[in-house]
């Protein structure tokens, strides 16, 4: 019988060889779930699936590992903390040994025997020190061993043959074991080929940034760069191409697909990377274009923190996927809603038919399913975020919603939190705002505008506003707030609020019991800050942070992040991924239901819009997005999304220098009409809200208000708050090789609920894993 290191795969000819192996699926079809593309093989479980949710593949024959070794190049693991990635060889189902990534983001070493599973070993998974995994047989062991090169090996687990080794199938796959709404993608290569080299392009930009960054050089050269790949689209569809890629302000033919030539421009350009090859792309008819937003942004060299192209994001859904008409038929739902008050949304019409759509029509669209609209004992998650603390508590974050208590302020002022001022020193922050006109939405009426807006027409300026201010309260409300932002905006009141409320009770001034501001501090300090840390911990006899983890310091740091993190996702915007904006499908969808023309829709979106549940809400004929925004979408790829890389990068500082596990207390919500901030009661069975949960419900609602406006998708939010956060953790990993504090480290909760600390240049896990409610 062959040995098991003899059956070698580098999947780069992007079929299923079925000499080599079997395909198995759960649920079908399987070129759904996985596939080969791009020289990899790519698995992407499906969302929201109870039990075994695996796809795999099986060797064809039986191999002979006994004196031999199987081993896997995991170029991406799935962000799903329940299954993962497996490289397993079995006897039958009862009976195998295997790794597996997954459980709370480890790395098992798992033997099981007549189906009775043995742990023989687990460590936290590193993605960059864990790139390959292997199992080998030698004089009656099986060690399972981990790589970052694939050439130097480190045992996890040694143990004795545990099963018979010499007629196994060999498997490799991910999936999940319960319901999960993202599972990402699974990108595995190089099956028993020992080929550890990158692409040249990667490489050379691996070490410019090294040679760059001077001081901070050798962390950065030690983080190895990410593989780069979209999904394809580009040739995807020639029958009709280029129609699932972002082209506004390029030229477009009659219809608003995207014209091949001016297409052709940008991606010279892209290619080349030569700044006057920008300056010749062919923009719209003259007279007419907004200009591209910033293509050049992803090639620029930062000198601290990670470069703009070390890390990425997986592909995103394919323009003829379900996925993709799934997240299209929430915004369409979303559109619906703009206006319903979010403390309406139990009572609701339109909230009941977008909950009864989402679960029967659009299941995949990347939220958590069921979708539930809520009761007054329980919290809904419709439209909501899926990160620890964003289906806690109201909608809303607190830290859009109220000030910080200040007893030098008149009554009504800013003396107590439910007024909704910020304390910015003397001066104050009004969180309530002028928003956009309710039931004005654009771009979806007559054909002819969306055409224009598609050549690059600039409709800006051209929207109202309401009269009276009022705080975030519906949809269309948080719209307008990320319409004009700066991103950096909500990140710096909400360290100004962590900063400056005093001791209390979050809510009001009573004498007595409060604190003074910004010196009886009512949030505490991360536990790794040697001068003003939490109760309990001894600061410093003498000094106090100021410059360094100070409020300068952390005031710094927070727009600092936001711009490293805006150059990583401007590379994967313009320089991997390309993808369409919603706004753009909408017209897909228009020319296709009008018989304009056809496309590789999945049908789910057409039949709601026609006959399903979005009919009653579209019958005008016209089927293009409602768009918030007068001018619709920027001039810049949907895939991934700024506002959500920011996002997830300055809550991952804010929770560096906070205690994210801090209790919330007496939380607010906005009444009906906006115009005031009334008590949130939390059921009973609800967790309590904390510090780190309102900052990731923070960063979920910044990101998912752009949905609400029609120019993101679910899933830009889903990936881009990850890539943020690990821009931010990259950035306080070098950042902390310059402290003289030699007692200073930052510790925090990420996305995933994985607790790490961040010292003198390294990451680690914390003494303790927590997860957030």
């Amino acid at each position: 019988m062959a040995k098991a290191h003899t059956l070698v795969d580098n999947f780069n000819d992007n079929v299923t060889d079925p000499a080599k192996w079997v395909v198995f699926d759960n649920p079908t079809p399987a070129a759904g779930r996985i596939r080969e593309v791009n020289g990899h093989l790519e698995i992407r479980p499906s969302p929201n699936v109870a039990g075994a949710n695996y796809s795999y593949y099986e060797s064809a024959t039986t191999y002979d590992l006994t004196a031999s070794q199987i081993f896997v190049e995991v170029v991406e693991a799935p962000s799903v903390t329940s299954g993962g990635v497996i490289l397993s060889a079995r006897v039958d189902d009862p009976n195998e040994i295997y790794f597996r990534i997954g459980a709370n983001g480890r790395v098992r070493a798992v033997s099981e025997v007549g189906g009775t599973g043995t742990l023989q070993g687990e460590v936290l998974y590193d993605e960059r020190l864990h790139r390959w995994f292997r199992l080998r047989e030698a004089g009656g062991f099986v060690y399972w061993e981990t790589s970052p090169d694939g050439v130097e090996w480190n045992t996890l687990a040694r143990a004795a043959n545990p099963i018979p080794l010499t007629a196994v199938r060999l498997s490799i796959g991910a999936g999940t074991t319960a319901a999960v709404a993202h599972p990402g993608v699974a990108v595995l290569d190089n099956f028993n080929v020992q080929n550890t080299s990158i692409s040249r392009r990667v490489e050379e930009r691996r070490l410019s940034a090294r040679d760059t960054r001077v001081k901070a050089a050798q962390v950065a050269a030690e983080r190895k760069h990410a593989d780069q790949f979209n999904n394809n689209d580009e040739v995807n569809y020639p029958a009709t191409p280029l129609a699932g890629n972002y082209s506004k302000s390029l030229r477009h033919d009659d219809l608003g697909d995207p014209d091949p030539a001016s297409y052709a421009t940008l991606l010279r350009a892209l290619e080349s990377r030569d700044p006057s090859d920008f300056e010749e792309i062919i923009l719209g008819p003259a007279g007419m274009p907004k200009k591209l937003t910033n293509p050049q942004a992803g090639f620029a060299f930062d000198i601290e923190g990670p470069d703009a192209q070390e890390f990425t994001i997986p592909p995103a859904p394919r323009f003829d996927s379900a996925v993709t008409a799934h997240e299209m038929g929430e915004l369409y739902w979303m559109a619906i809603a703009r206006d319903v008050p979010f403390i309406q949304y139990s009572t609701n019409t339109r909230i009941a038919d977008a909950v009864s759509s989402l679960n029967a029509e659009f299941p995949q669209f990347g939220g958590t399913v069921p979708v539930t609209a809520g009761t007054s004992t329980t919290v809904g998650n419709v439209f909501r975020g899926i990160y620890p603390g964003e289906q806690v508590g109201p909608y809303v974050s607190q830290f859009l919603l109220k000030g910080n208590v200040d007893p030098r302020k008149p009554a009504g002022q800013g003396r107590d939190a439910v007024d909704g001022f910020i304390s910015y020193g003397a001066r104050t922050i009004d969180q309530r705002l002028f928003n956009a006109t309710p039931g004005m939405d654009y771009l979806f009426e007559e054909f002819e505008g969306w055409l224009n807006a598609q050549d690059g027409q600039d409709y800006r300026g051209t929207d109202t506003f309401e009269t009276t201010k009022r705080f975030i309260h519906t949809l269309r409300a948080g719209a307008t707030l990320v319409h004009f932002d700066q991103v950096v905006d909500a990140y710096w009141n909400a360290a100004w609020i962590l900063m400056s409320e005093p001791t209390g009770n979050e809510s009001t001034f009573v004498d007595g019991t409060t604190g003074r501001p910004q010196i009886d501090a009512e949030f505490p300090y991360n536990r790794g800050n040697p001068y003003m840390p939490p109760m309990g911990i001894t600061p410093s006899r003498t000094q106090v942070g100021f410059a360094t983890f100070g409020p300068t310091h952390l005031l710094q740091a927070v727009p600092e992040v936001l711009g490293r993190a805006l150059r990583a996702v401007w590379w994967q915007k313009w320089g991997v991924h390309r993808r369409l904006r919603p706004e753009e499908f909408g017209g897909r969808v228009d020319n296709m239901i009008n018989d304009r023309r056809s496309y590789p829709i999945d049908p789910s979106i057409i039949t709601s819009l026609e006959t399903g549940g979005l009919a009653e809400y579209y019958p005008n004929a016209t089927y293009l997005l409602p768009q918030a925004y007068p001018e619709g979408a920027p001039t810049h790829p949907a895939y991934g999304a700024g506002h959500a890389t920011g996002s997830g990068a300055m809550i991952t500082i804010l929770k560096a220098f906070f205690d994210d596990l801090k209790e919330i207390e007496n939380p607010v919500q906005a009444s009906v009409d906006g115009l005031t901030l009334v008590p949130y009661t939390r059921p009973e069975t609800e967790p309590v809200m904390t510090v780190g949960g309102e900052l990731n419900k923070l960063a979920g609602n910044i990101a998912i208000f752009r949905n609400a406006a029609g120019v993101h998708w679910r899933s830009d939010y889903t990936e881009s708050l990850r890539l943020g956060e690990k821009v931010a953790i990259a950035l306080l990993q070098e950042m902390t090789l310059g402290f003289n504090e030699d007692d200073g480290f930052f510790e925090l909760t990420r996305l995933d609920g994985v607790r790490i600390r961040i010292f003198d240049g390294k990451v680690e896990p914390a003494l303790q894993v927590l997860a957030l409610p």
